[in-house]
């Protein structure tokens, strides 16, 4: 064969390997615009006309350039159904997401990576549940919930094509009933609830195992860092002796030489969340009163809330409702009437009992639970007169006593406080209402601010004592008759004309007894609010969300000096480096600051280390199973700084030994992560981690669905809680009747289509702590809902 022949056939293969190459390009490019005109195909309609049935007048749907939606109908239940609409074209998947987690249903959705989380869920058969309490709603109630999930269901069916998730998953999207937006709500009580239920049951199975003045050791009710409204002081509990605990005389916990095996250094202590305070009109510049709240939530993309301005006309008023939507829930979560101004944190009560099962007659039902791609799963319950069997340990059954099972405990009572004219008023509605319990701070157009718990509380046995708190409970004890109205603890209009909340105590007395213990935060964020209050006599809107920024890092100021070290480690490389961090740290968590992140892991491991030394002398066969929280610091703070002999873990031979290994661990730990400590800054950890929940599936989707991984200042224990996928959900500030100065700031955008203008809208201002107006800009979208032309 000639040279020729050979370079000719070269040529020939070459050809068909450049159409073949070419054409599976020109394959794969073809699909991907494909997805894409099918993705756009499915993004929400923003101006022209269309037809909703059941409203009684057109409803204009407006949108300004970040996508916060105003809606102006004729009535309520117009507004609703609008808001319903909008939500639907904007947030279907994820609404879809919060009512099946609440049910038990992501199986049937994504397969059997979620039937754990089903299987969880089905045990208080909440769809079951709620279905019985619908009919127990005010008809009023029942129509908004009408209402509402129809316009749901017009506005996903005026898609062009199915929400581009259910694309991607080959799955077809079912209708919303009226019953899914209080399995939304279940979700919060989920959310909000389910740490406290781990914690009781843990402090349960402690007190058995524990003598009493040791458990109100580890576990304290308060201390020094508290910040009660009412000012009270929790006593100091006393140190026990060796006689009741001796870690000298058990079993190591630790070795010195040991590698570190226990709580990964910088890791996340656990996190209780959000701020809000009130101001009465005496502490403002222009003499309204004003509320600011930044609820801290696990944060994703898109954003849990949704920005919406509602007005409509209800008994002859016009209501102007502006502030934060929950998509599925027909109800303004937080912000102001023009009346009343409100927002929530969290409040950690006595809102559940655990009840030995032992004796009590059950029931039994069964749960098909649905697996997309598998035979449905068949789930056996027992159900007994106080709740459900949920949890089992070492044979033992134990049934749930939880106000979210209880009749009256989920319903959409606080959607009624759009109507409140005034801060009594809405104290009326907020309390019984249907709701996880919340402090609620309101404020008033007169100059008046509140606080009281919103949500189903209950009348307590008096019989039971303070001490028998965190006892398993008895059958008898949990009837959880309800609180009648006059009886729910309130604080208003204070001498000093300040209330705060950091999710921490917030009264002594009979108030504090009405509430319970339920595992508050140790106080020290709602300290420095409450601190940061008294610094000023008057406040503008901007000072007053100025303080949900402040990163002074007081709780953790003081571990400073306990980092040292001691014989050989102090001569090993980075020990010197570490130790200048230190002297150098500004005293915040600043994203240079190296000295911050070596406090807070320090103070980490030492929580962790003790905790499992102690436990494994105090009850060495709960494991896990015993859980700390963060007002171990109290018992922690004593140990450290009183240095008792028999609460040192083995084998140190002193507590300067046992310090210097813990300081010695984190130097170690940081080279090895950052190459030096230089490079050890707060920033290199703590960087915004805010993502989509198909990019933790397809990793590839990352850069176009997640909000860009920023280095973020801020963190626990202080007012500016920022951790890389828990923080701020929004900051807001509001006077009612002044809402043109009021703020609003939120991440993750409004929309959940990634090729929505609104997808991250307003992410970077919420960066930026940059104050961004609560009331939506010049419209730049109008849609008009109205009936069909007969």
């Amino acid at each position: 064969m000639s040279f020729q022949s050979r370079d000719t056939k070269g040529l020939r293969v070459a050809k068909i390997i450049s159409v073949v190459v070419g054409g599976i390009a020109l394959l794969l490019a073809l699909i991907a615009l494909a997805i894409y005109l099918a993705a756009r195909a499915s993004l929400p309609v923003l101006d022209g006309t269309k037809f909703m049935i059941n409203v009684t007048a057109p409803v204009t749907v407006t949108r300004d350039a970040q996508g916060t939606v105003a809606i102006d109908a004729q009535t309520k239940f117009d507004a609703m159904q609008a808001l319903g609409f909008v939500h639907a074209q904007e947030r279907f998947f994820e609404m879809d997401l919060t009512r099946r987690a609440a049910a038990g249903e992501l199986s049937a959705l994504l397969g059997k990576a979620t039937l754990k989380m089903d299987e969880a869920k089905r045990i208080h058969r909440f769809r079951a549940r709620l279905r019985e309490s619908m009919a127990r709603l005010r008809y009023g109630d029942q129509q908004l919930l009408r209402a509402y999930a129809v316009g749901v269901n017009e506005g996903l069916n005026n898609l062009s094509m199915r929400p581009w998730q259910y694309l991607a998953l080959r799955a077809e999207p079912q209708s919303w009933q009226p019953v899914d937006s209080l399995l939304v709500i279940a979700e919060m009580y989920s959310m909000l609830q389910g740490r406290t239920m781990d914690t009781a049951f843990s402090e349960a199975l402690l007190r058995e195992q524990i003598n009493e003045k040791v458990l109100d050791w580890l576990k304290p009710r308060g201390g020094s860092w508290d910040a009660p409204l009412d000012g009270s002081v929790m006593p100091v509990a006393a140190m026990p002796g060796p006689s009741l605990i001796n870690t000298r005389a058990a079993k190591p916990a630790i070795s010195a030489a040991a590698p570190y095996v226990g709580t990964p250094t910088d890791a996340e202590l656990p996190l209780l969340g959000s701020n809000a305070w009130a101001i009465t009109g005496a502490r403002t510049n222009h003499g309204g009163a004003m509320v600011a709240n930044d609820m801290h939530l696990g944060l994703t993309v898109p954003n849990i809330w949704f920005r919406a301005q509602l007005r409509y006309t209800e008994q002859d008023a016009v209501r102007n409702l502006v502030g934060l939507t929950l998509p599925g829930v027909p109800a303004l979560i937080a912000g102001s009437n023009g009346d009343i101004a409100w927002g929530f944190t969290n409040a950690y009560g006595k809102w559940l009992d655990w009840v030995p099962a032992k004796g009590l007659p059950t029931t039994e039902f069964t749960e098909v639970i649905e697996v997309k791609g598998s035979d449905p799963v068949i789930l056996k319950g027992r159900e007994t007169s106080v709740g459900p069997i949920a949890k089992t340990f070492e044979g033992r059954d134990f049934a749930l006593a939880w106000t979210a099972h209880r009749p009256g405990g989920i319903n959409i009572r606080l959607a009624a406080i759009a109507s409140a004219i005034n801060v009594d008023s809405a104290l009326e509605l907020a309390h019984g209402a249907g709701t996880p319990h919340q402090n609620f701070f309101v404020v008033d157009k007169q100059g008046n601010a509140a606080w009281t718990i919103a949500g189903l509380m209950h009348e307590r046995n008096p019989k039971i004592k303070e001490s028998q708190s965190r006892d398993f409970a008895k059958p008898e004890d949990v009837a959880y008759n309800g609180l009648a109205d006059g009886k729910y603890p309130v604080v208003k209009n204070p001498a000093d004309g300040r209330l705060w909340s950091g999710n921490n105590r917030k009264l002594g007395g009979a108030g504090g007894a009405l509430i319970g213990e339920g595992g508050g935060d140790v106080g020290a964020r709602a300290q420095q609010i409450r601190d940061r209050l008294r610094e000023k006599q008057k406040f503008s809107e901007a000072e007053l969300i100025s303080i949900q920024y402040d990163n002074e890092s007081r709780f953790l100021a003081r571990w400073r000096e306990q980092i040292r070290f001691v014989g050989t480690e102090a001569a090993k490389p980075g020990s010197a480096e570490l130790l200048d961090a230190l002297k150098k740290w500004n005293g915040r968590a600043d994203v240079d600051q190296v000295g911050h992140r070596v406090v807070r892991a320090f103070r980490s491991r030492v929580h962790d280390e003790l905790w499992k030394a102690w436990m494994a002398t105090l009850a060495p066969k709960l494991g896990k199973a015993a859980m700390s929280d963060g007002r171990f610091e109290y018992a922690v703070w004593q140990a450290i700084t009183e240095k008792p002999a028999h609460l040192l873990p083995q084998p140190f031979a002193t507590w300067d030994d046992f310090l210097s290994a813990q300081a010695a661990a984190v130097r170690d730990d940081l080279i090895k992560t950052d190459g030096n400590i230089a490079n050890a800054t707060w920033g290199n950890k703590n960087k915004a981690a805010i993502k989509h929940p198909f990019s933790r599936i397809l990793p590839l989707l990352a850069p176009y669905l997640d909000m860009p991984p920023t280095p973020l200042a801020g963190d626990n224990n202080m007012p500016a809680v920022a951790l890389s996928s828990f923080g701020a959900s929004q900051h807001m500030a509001i006077s009612p009747g002044r809402e043109a100065d009021a703020i609003m700031t939120m991440p993750g955008g409004q929309s959940g289509h990634p090729l929505s203008p609104f997808y991250g809208a307003g992410h970077q201002e919420w960066l930026d702590h940059k104050p961004a107006p609560l009331l939506a800009g010049p419209a730049v979208h109008t849609l008009v809902l109205r009936l069909p032309r007969m």
